[in-house]
Parts: C-alpha cells; sequence; structure tokens
C-alpha cells in the first residue's frame, strides 16, 4: 500500500508541480481573484476596524474556502478522473481500494494548499497589511480543526458518490460543493447572518468548524457558549460522516450492478 501512494504522488507531484504550467498560471489567477474578492469587504467594515483586520478576517475566510476546495476538486471530483482512466473499475475489480491512491494525493494537495496560503499571505500584505494570525485559544483551534476534517472528508465522499452515480460534476455538484457550506457561515460569522440563515446554518455540520476556527484566530463571540458549539458541531459531524459513509458504499453497489456511468461535462 505504501509503495503504491509512493507511486501516485510521485506521478501527480511530478505533473501538477514540476511539468504543469498552470501551477504558475493557477496562482496568478488566484491572487486576482483575492483582491476581486477582498476588496468589496473593506466597503462595509466598520470605521474602527484596520485594514490589518480586513486583511486578518480574509485570510480566515479563504483558509476556510480553500480547504472546501480542495475537498471538491482534489478529492472528489478526482473520482471522475479515475472513471475517465479506468483506473475506478481496476481498484474496484482488483479489490485494492481507494485509500492508496487517496493517500497519494493528499500530500500534492497540502503542498497546493501551503502554496496558495503563502500567495494569499503575501497578495493580502501588499494590499492591507500583513494579517495577524494569532491562536488564542490553541485546543478550541485543535479541536475546530479536527472537526473542519471531519466535515470535509464526509463531504467529499458525499460529492464523489454524486460524481459516481451521475457521471458528472455539473449544476448540482456545484450547488452543493460551494454554495452550501459558503452560506452556512463558511465565510461570514453566523452572528452577522439574518435570523432565517442563521438557523438553517445551525441545522448543517458546515457551520460549526468555521465558527470555533473563527473564535480561536479572530476572537469573534460564535453564537452559543464554546462548550456547546463544540459538543453540537461533533454530533453534526460525526453523523454526517456516518451518512456520507453509508451514501458512498450505496454507490459503490451500485455501480457493482449497473456499471461505471459515462462521464459528461463539467
Amino acid at each position: 500500500m505504501i509503495r503504491r501512494a509512493y507511486a501516485v504522488f510521485k506521478a501527480y507531484a511530478v505533473s501538477e508541480l514540476v511539468r504543469s504550467k498552470g501551477f504558475i498560471y493557477g496562482f496568478i489567477g488566484f491572487s486576482l481573484w483575492i483582491v476581486l474578492f477582498i476588496a468589496p469587504m473593506s466597503l462595509f467594515v466598520d470605521p474602527g476596524h484596520s485594514t490589518t483586520d480586513i486583511a486578518t478576517y480574509g485570510f480566515t475566510a479563504i483558509l476556510i474556502f480553500m480547504f472546501y476546495s480542495i475537498a471538491t476538486w482534489d478529492w472528489a471530483a478526482e473520482l471522475r478522473w479515475m472513471i475517465n482512466r479506468g483506473m475506478l473499475e481496476y481498484y474496484i475489480a482488483s479489490g485494492s481500494g481507494f485509500l492508496p491512491h487517496y493517500l497519494g494525493i493528499m500530500p500534492v494537495s497540502m503542498i497546493w494548499l501551503g502554496a496558495a496560503l503563502l500567495i494569499n499571505y503575501a497578495t493580502l500584505s501588499l494590499l492591507w497589511g500583513p494579517p495577524q494570525i494569532v491562536i488564542a485559544d490553541s485546543l478550541v483551534f485543535l479541536a475546530g480543526f479536527a472537526m473542519l476534517l471531519t466535515v470535509l472528508v464526509a463531504y467529499a465522499l458525499i460529492l464523489g458518490g454524486t460524481v459516481i452515480s451521475s457521471g458528472t460534476t455539473g449544476f448540482v455538484m456545484e450547488i452543493i460543493s460551494f454554495i452550501l457550506p459558503m452560506a452556512t457561515g463558511g465565510l461570514a460569522p453566523l452572528s452577522r447572518l439574518p435570523y432565517a440563515l442563521r438557523t438553517f446554518a445551525l441545522a448543517t455540520p458546515f457551520s460549526y468548524p468555521a465558527e470555533a476556527i473563527r473564535y480561536s484566530m479572530l476572537g469573534l463571540t460564535p453564537v452559543m457558549d464554546i462548550s456547546e458549539l463544540l459538543f453540537r458541531g461533533y454530533v453534526y459531524a460525526l453523523a454526517f460522516l456516518a451518512l456520507a459513509i453509508a451514501y458512498f458504499r450505496y454507490q459503490l453497489k451500485k455501480i457493482l450492478r449497473e456499471g461505471v456511468r459515462a462521464t459528461a461535462m463539467w
């Protein structure tokens, strides 16, 4: 398994990080995207807040967004490419499973994430000043980060099951992959959301890790006591993970009966 994971890592590292020009172009586009995304935020910030506060809030928001992007395009949508290459059928037929493949691509995902956060930090520093990254409560940060990873794995399994059941990463996947997590507290603190949207956000597993991370890094007061926030968050995250595993296993069994779907356009 370790040998297979290393082979996957080596192949992806060479193709994505060494030979691909998209690595550089992607970061140029990402820098422009940060400017377009954060610039309007400065128009609605309270006069008492400094530009450094804007940069710090923007860094935290993009940090959460980047994790969801990795779960979507590096983990879930990878199944689409595995279908195109015939790898999905091979893994199922041989009984070797997906774990070595994903162990191989995860380090590449983390390299991309680290480089993207450096670009994020540099861009924000040039425009508004360096973000003040201070972890005020390390225990809450670690608990929130572990909760976020649990939600991301479940989230990737749901999206991956959608891909292998329909063969596409189209409109439905775009809705559940970007709009839902961002609209349920991924970018804005729950205390600043309208009451109806806040109530909906608290009924999903996405809002709790984001609130915990914002509390530990920005000092923003959550909408409930932090101990209750962590307890409810882990209950939602573990229930979401159990549901996602059951859904993904169901879709795999469906493939064994009906065959792999032909992939469509994005």
